[in-house]
Order: structure tokens, then sequence, then C-alpha cells
């Protein structure tokens, strides 16, 4: 297995393709990177795509959960992009993954080249506005119940919560599609826990017009969990960005719409980089 160590654990990380070189940020934390690859490999003729997982989650490292913080995440990016020999990045991120991104760019913005943020969000002061949108979205008593149980420490109850609650992440919930995409994760509650912690003080509001960056923030109309709304904010806060709207996705618009994602995806691409 392909390993990276910086900072004390291992990161384990995927490359596929040729290009510009950018990390892929997955989101969760508890879940891995294989809830986006191989879903955004048709970007690797244009981009060297190199998923990882963070500490803490999917097949890296398990240092002490105390250290999975936003600063720490980023920090890991940071150092991992310098492991491979890349003096500059291009960053997707995706979910939390985006949280993460952000993170980076505000605290390292010498190694980001270019963002991609996909149904993200600035700040996580939301929660009832989430809780809303599930009830909204028709989530039975079953979902509300696993939406708003504590983290629980066995990573398989927490695998469990989670497919409770799964189709509330799709405009059109297809089983099939969502088992492919979750087949490969390896789960963590304890990282689903840590990122609680951090969750709470979570606001790049004021600082996203020091991104100076081009930056694409995606969103899908039907997310319950990181909505429009978010991204708008996250549209109006950074000076170089753009917002695109997926009227028929939730939270992963690269599943349910692919072709006008993509197509999306690499006209900004071929206009910014």
């Amino acid at each position: 297995m392909p390993t990276a160590n910086v900072n004390g654990t291992d990161l384990y990380y995927v490359s596929v393709g040729s290009g510009v070189p950018c990390l892929v940020l997955h989101g969760g934390l508890g879940v891995d990177h294989t809830v986006l690859h191989p879903w955004l490999d048709p970007l690797s003729h244009v981009l060297h795509l190199i998923y990882y997982d963070h500490r803490g989650n999917g097949r890296s490292g398990r240092p002490p959960p105390e250290t999975l913080t936003l600063n720490q995440l980023a920090a890991d990016a940071d150092a991992l992009a310098a492991f491979l020999g890349f003096d500059q990045v291009a960053v997707i991120g995706q979910s939390l993954g985006g949280f993460i991104a952000l993170t980076l760019a505000l605290t390292y913005p010498a190694r980001v080249s270019h963002l991609v943020l996909m149904d993200t969000a600035p700040a996580f002061n939301y929660l009832d506005e989430v809780i809303a949108n599930a009830a909204r979205r028709g989530a039975t008593d079953e979902m509300m119940a696993a939406l708003r149980a504590p983290t629980p420490s066995d990573d398989e109850e927490f695998k469990r919560l989670l497919q409770i609650v799964w189709p509330l992440y799709f405009h059109n919930f297809d089983p099939s599609l969502a088992e492919r995409q979750k087949a490969h994760v390896v789960f963590s509650a304890c990282a689903a826990a840590s990122s609680e912690l951090f969750l709470p003080g979570y606001d790049v509001t004021p600082r996203l017009k020091d991104i100076h960056v081009p930056t694409l923030v995606v969103a899908g109309r039907d997310d319950f969990i990181c909505p429009p709304r978010q991204a708008q904010l996250i549209r109006d806060g950074i000076p170089n960005s753009e917002l695109a709207i997926f009227e028929r996705s939730g939270h992963f618009p690269f599943l349910e719409e692919p072709e006008t994602f993509f197509a999306t995806i690499r006209n900004w691409l071929q206009r910014t980089l």
C-alpha cells in the first residue's frame, strides 16, 4: 500500500491520472477516500488526482484521537503535497473535506493553486436547519433518531447508523449505486467522534475574503446537510469564485448528475488552469 509518513502518522493514498497535481479530500470524518474514488476518475486526464485517507480514517494510521483537528488535518495535506514533491496543488474538498480544504488555503496559501469545494460549508452552525431539511425530505422516525444519536464507539454500529441515514444524502436514492459507493469504506467511529469536538468551533466565513485562488463551489439543490445556502455564502465570500448548483442532486452530484457535473468541472478547469 502506498503510504506517506507525515507529521507522525502514515497517510494512505492512491494516485490516478496526469496533469496538474490535485489532492482529493474526503469528508466524514469516519469514512475514507473510496466515497470519492473511483467516482472522480473522469477528471484524471486533466488532473493528477491524489486521493488519500485522513489520519485516523480508512487505511491511514491511527494516531491519538486528539490529533484529529482541522489545523492538523490541513497540515497533513500540506505535508503530503511536499512529500510527493509538489510545490503547488489544486485541491478538491467534499463535505468536511471542504472544511479542511478551506483551512488549508487559509493556512498554507502558497501551496494551493485552485479550489473545488463540493457540497461543503464555511461554518457548521446550522444544525437545526439540517434536522429541518431531513424532515422536509421525508426522513423516517428511525432516520431522525439516527441523526440525533451520539456517535457510537463501535465501528460497526457507526456503519449501521450511517446506512440508515444514507438515503437522505441523495435527490433520488438508488440503493445499488449507494451500496457500490460504500462497498470499500473502512469506517472509523473514533474519527467521527473526534470531528464532533472541532465542528462547533469551525467558522471561516469572515476569512473567505483572504482566499484569492480560482475557486469553484459546487452544491446539490437537494443536499440536506450542506445546503446551497452554504455554498452561496462561500461564493459571496471568496473573490475569485464561481458557483454551480446541480438541480437533481443531493450531497453527491458526481454520482447523480455525472455528465453535467464533469462537463461543468472540465469547463471551469479549462478556463482557470
